[in-house]
């Protein structure tokens, strides 16, 4: 995985979401050992260092962390690796900062979208929550978990948000 996430980082943007997607596409061939060695301390902290260089875009990100985290779910694996990294802060800092932006646009247009895939990226890999970060995730996704439309694109988005929260275990709060 780690070679993968090297071939991104001479990649336009648009180059490294192809490859991401590939990538997502050869995880979703893995079994719970192969993933368990992807999700490792080692490569969610290169992902933090290419964010941090600019190497790799947030939106990149999330489709790459989102995919490793729904999986990571999925398959009911329950690894630290990504809270001893140092992306987990990152995360954090970002679900705390893109909340209260929110609050600050009472009736412009929200963010909603990067909150909502920031609140499932961080709950589907992390298993102990700090509580600040917990209660905007679970204040987020709640609200996408009763939407009531009927349409494909919105049932997925309740279904993510319902297996996002369905990671949280009171005594790991």
């Amino acid at each position: 995985m780690k070679e993968h996430l090297h071939e991104l980082e001479h990649c336009s943007e648009m180059e490294q979401k192809q490859k991401i997607e590939e990538m997502n596409g050869m995880m979703d061939k893995m079994d719970e050992n192969e993933l368990r060695c992807v999700l490792t301390n080692e490569v969610f902290n290169e992902i933090d260092k290419m964010i941090e260089e600019k190497k790799l875009s947030l939106d990149n990100t999330i489709l790459l962390l989102k995919k490793m985290g729904y999986l990571n779910a999925l398959k009911s694996i329950y690894s630290s690796f990504f809270e001893k990294s140092s992306l987990v802060e990152r995360f954090e800092r970002l679900v705390i900062e893109e909340e209260k932006k929110n609050e600050e646009k009472k009736n412009e247009e929200k963010n909603e979208k990067l909150l909502i895939d920031l609140c499932e990226c961080y709950l589907f890999l992390i298993e102990f929550f700090s509580s600040e970060s917990i209660s905007i995730s679970v204040s987020c996704l709640l609200v996408v978990a009763l939407k009531k439309e009927e349409n494909e694109e919105t049932q997925k988005e309740v279904e993510m948000a319902l297996l996002a929260l369905s990671r949280i275990e009171i005594w790991k709060v």
